[in-house]
């Protein structure tokens, strides 16, 4: 009897557990036959380690590359660069993203339609304010701390620039790579923002703008758009082109309280793409619409302009979107988590998406000795797809131009 009533308890507990599973596999079933995923294979993948950013060494060093842990970018349409830190000394303790420690920015070229790597390059510098990106004339733009210095693409110093800061999260030139933007101070510790030739170091515009001076700022070779939060969240946006004044501009796509932030990006040199929670704008400088439309999927939402990739030729861009994923519950303190969930790629001129796959985040429901993590980049021509993480690299194929 008392056999019998142990396996009663057993089976009890096992459907308990099956229909726990059950309930937090469903949205997820839910959530892939609502939206169609690539089921097309990469045409080609590298672990870490045969790439040389294995991580997992350095778990107290967090120190990234623009806001990425591993930076990713093609050079050319077959070309594919990838950028990593690493201390000089392994820290026995936890060091802060503003604790500058010696350090050396690792670069690895791979061929993009195979994998192969092709050379490779390292720089010493400092662990903050650390950037790099290729730019339009084949030269390497490197930030470290406050000094900007160009390469060229054999990597001898071209020149430098002192006592000047950049962006510190995702790319800081223009998505042409023509165009970086710095910031530098006057005598009288006065900042001043100004939009300088990627190759020569020329200043092409500079202003000192009150009604700008803590905007996020995001530009092309041409334009500036600043974004300015004010009281109760009001946003005001002015758009500037070269040499121009600054002018109000608007972009309607919003929710009232959407997840992630609003913001805006361009994707090419006249076109802005504007995002907030679910919804997703873009729009020219001159302010023609040319789509307004939901995120593929209910339950998605762009989390950061620094999480999109653009193409150089400008006919592409991607975006990774996000999902809240877990249990909230406020009496509780439950919160969901912010996890990533899929790549989508969008052409310009079919104003619509035309690519979607799959990518790792953040579970709520398995145990994770690491958060994960995906950075991504697309050929200049907008034909492959390169995802970074710590998985990792990959390379897709996208649907042909039309």
């Amino acid at each position: 009897m008392i056999g019998t009533q142990s396996q009663t308890d057993r089976q009890s507990k096992l459907l308990f557990i099956l229909f726990c599973i059950g309930a937090c596999l469903l949205p997820i079933s839910k959530a892939q036959t609502n939206q169609p995923l690539s089921q097309h294979p990469p045409i080609w993948s590298v672990e870490p380690k045969k790439v040389g950013y294995s991580l997992s060494t350095y778990r107290y060093f967090r120190a990234t590359i623009g806001g990425d842990r591993v930076k990713i970018q093609f050079l050319d349409d077959r070309r594919l660069a990838l950028a990593w830190l690493t201390p000089d000394e392994i820290p026995a303790k936890p060091i802060g993203p503003a604790t500058n420690v010696p350090s050396h920015l690792h670069l690895a070229i791979l061929d993009a339609h195979t994998g192969q790597q092709t050379a490779s390059h390292e720089w010493p510098c400092s662990s903050v304010g650390v950037n790099l990106a290729y730019t339009a004339s084949g030269q390497w733009l490197l930030s470290s701390d406050q000094t900007i210095t160009l390469y060229s693409s054999s990597f001898d110093e071209v020149r430098d620039l002192d006592n000047v800061r950049t962006e510190r999260s995702h790319t800081f030139v223009s998505p042409s790579g023509r165009a970086f933007l710095s910031r530098v101070s006057d005598s009288h510790g006065t900042w001043r923002s100004q939009l300088r030739d990627s190759a020569t170091f020329d200043v092409l515009d500079s202003w000192n703008d009150g009604r700008v001076a803590k905007a996020h700022l995001t530009y092309s070779d041409h334009f500036i758009l600043a974004q300015v939060s004010g009281s109760s969240n009001v946003q005001r946006f002015y758009l500037r082109k070269v040499g121009g004044d600054w002018n109000p501009y608007s972009i309607s796509v919003f929710d009232s309280q959407p997840p992630g932030e609003i913001g805006y990006g361009f994707v090419n040199d006249s076109t802005i793409a504007g995002f907030a929670g679910g919804k997703l704008a873009l729009q020219t400088v001159e302010g023609i619409e040319l789509f307004n439309s939901t995120l593929p999927e209910a339950g998605l939402y762009l989390s950061s302009w620094s999480t999109t990739a653009t193409s150089t030729q400008g006919e592409r861009f991607a975006v990774i979107l996000d999902r809240s994923r877990g249990l909230s519950n406020r009496s509780l303190d439950l919160y969901p988590l912010q996890s990533q969930d899929r790549v989508v790629v969008y052409s310009i001129s079919k104003r619509s998406a035309i690519y979607s796959v799959k990518v790792k985040g953040i579970s709520p429901w398995l145990y994770q000795t690491h958060a994960p993590w995906n950075v991504i980049a697309i050929s200049p021509d907008g034909q492959l797809l390169g995802v970074v993480s710590d998985e990792g690299v990959r390379v897709y194929i996208l649907p042909p131009a039309e």
